[in-house]
Formats: structure tokens, C-alpha cells, sequence
């Protein structure tokens, strides 16, 4: 069932650490589609069209610095990475300026 977007939070949060039986960017994408209520299994979104999904996963690999950030916008949506000893997923709507 789909939520309605009023209802949500303002923001959707995950959290990722490399013991996950997934990668980083498949996290990303799990808070993404949490957020917008929708399955982002479609032709017309592309994640790596945004970002580089292999620099995610060497920036925030086990043996990296801590307390990296990385914010990047797609499908509407921007998507903040804080690393700390594993990667918290911020999601919120895109801001327009």
C-alpha cells in the first residue's frame, strides 16, 4: 500500500553498515523508495545517471574516513550520506533555489 505523501515525515532516514547483506547503494535506494511510496524499479530512473554508485561505496567503505558527508539530488528527492562508523540515509524533498 502506497502512503499518502501528506502523511510522511519530512524526511526518511536509513542506516547502513557494510555487514548488510547489500550494498551501500541499494540502501540508498530502499530509503529513497521509502520516502516517495513507490518502487523505483522503473525505465525512467537511473541512479548512476546522478551519482557515481562506485564512488559511494569507496567513499564510505569500512577502513574510510569518518564523518564523511555526501549530499547528492535525484528523482526529485535529496539524498544525504553521514558516515561514522557506518552511513546514516537522509531523504528529503529536493530543495529549489
Amino acid at each position: 500500500m502506497t502512503q499518502d505523501r501528506s502523511r510522511q515525515a519530512s524526511k526518511t532516514r536509513g542506516w547502513y553498515t557494510p555487514d548488510q547483506d547489500r550494498s551501500l547503494t541499494e540502501a540508498v535506494l530502499d530509503a529513497i523508495e521509502d520516502y516517495k511510496g513507490e518502487d523505483l524499479l522503473r525505465a525512467d530512473f537511473v541512479l548512476y545517471e546522478d551519482v557515481n554508485p562506485d564512488a559511494l561505496n569507496s567513499l564510505f567503505r569500512p577502513d574510510a574516513q569518518s564523518r564523511t558527508t555526501v549530499t547528492f539530488d535525484t528523482d526529485g528527492v535529496t539524498v544525504e550520506l553521514r558516515g561514522n562508523g557506518g552511513v546514516e540515509i537522509r531523504v528529503t524533498d529536493r530543495s529549489v533555489d
